[in-house]
């Protein structure tokens, strides 16, 4: 059974403050994002391909770089970790905002 504990590796940014950034509509600087990238990407080349998850969760469909949609939603259901969430796909496209829509659900990955 996967309990998720093991994957998570040292943090050379401050997620708490690229969170708050985020937040905000801020783009982190290309380093910060690319140790992100890096971290989120070790996180899911140690997940399974099915992460059991636990009732209530959210399901969300595709939020094609709505940033400010994404935001409401967060206000509305919750924020991450306390509500939880399974996001289907489509981060980025149509959106003004993919950077800013991807880099908020990597920095709650990360979290």
């Amino acid at each position: 059974e996967y309990m998720g504990e093991n994957i998570r590796r040292k943090m050379v940014f401050d997620a708490r403050v690229c969170l708050d950034e985020a937040r905000q509509g801020k783009v982190l600087d290309e380093r910060t994002m690319r140790s992100l990238c890096e971290y989120v990407k070790e996180i899911f080349v140690e997940e399974p391909n099915l992460v059991p998850v636990s009732a209530p969760v959210t399901v969300v469909g595709d939020v094609h770089g709505q940033f400010h949609d994404v935001l409401e939603m967060f206000r509305v259901s919750g924020m991450p970790p306390e509500t939880s969430y399974v996001f289907l796909g489509d981060y980025v496209d149509r959106g003004a905002n993919s950077i800013e829509t991807l880099t908020l659900l990597l920095l709650f990955k990360a979290w």
